[in-house]
């Protein structure tokens, strides 16, 4: 069955307890955005799918699900991590929603290394409403502020978009964000 209307996707930026989502219908236009945690002890990941994500899934109906592979550090987070990619799957799966999983660095890339911050600061400039939401850049001593997942998840998308044949345009500008440096940095 074609869908009539614009597309929705919704990306996700997984940690082990929490998780950043936008969901987005074009290219400009940013439905919705934030961050899903869980202080529970024990399953985590199952709260995280089974109350959160569920929500989302049935709230905006996305038309495919986008995230990254969580990074494991020890055999035993890797256990973790593949059970929760594998929850989300499922999940989506109820809901008939196609799963793509994307690449940390895919091979080939020929774009610059950007820190996550000026990365973030891009994503502001592409989707003006996230401004507010942009958190101050960190300092060598503090921890990574829990509002970055917004925009970590945004430059998914906009990566995800990226690899579609899409209006020349756009496409240029989705590369732009991601790829290229501001006139103001040079």
């Amino acid at each position: 069955m074609r869908r009539k209307g614009p597309i929705r996707i919704l990306a996700l930026d997984l940690h082990p307890c929490s998780f950043g989502y936008v969901v987005i219908e074009s290219p400009t236009k940013l439905l919705d955005w934030g961050v899903c945690s869980s202080r529970q002890k024990g399953a985590v990941s199952d709260v995280l799918v089974r109350k959160r994500l569920r929500r989302l899934l049935e709230l905006w109906r996305p038309a495919v699900l986008v995230f990254n592979k969580l990074s494991s550090v020890t055999p035993k987070s890797n256990h973790r991590s593949k059970r929760f990619l594998k929850q989300i799957e499922t999940e989506a799966r109820k809901h008939r929603i196609p799963v793509r999983i994307l690449e940390d660095n895919p091979v080939g890339s020929q774009g610059e290394s950007l820190t996550k911050y000026e990365n973030a600061r891009r994503v502001a400039e592409h989707f003006p409403v996230l401004t507010r939401e942009l958190p101050p850049k960190r300092r060598a001593w503090e921890s990574e502020h829990y509002r970055m997942s917004i925009f970590t998840a945004a430059s998914l998308v906009c990566v995800y978009l990226s690899s579609f044949k899409i209006p020349l345009r756009t496409r240029l500008r989705i590369h732009a964000i991601i790829t290229r440096p501001n006139q103001s940095e040079l």
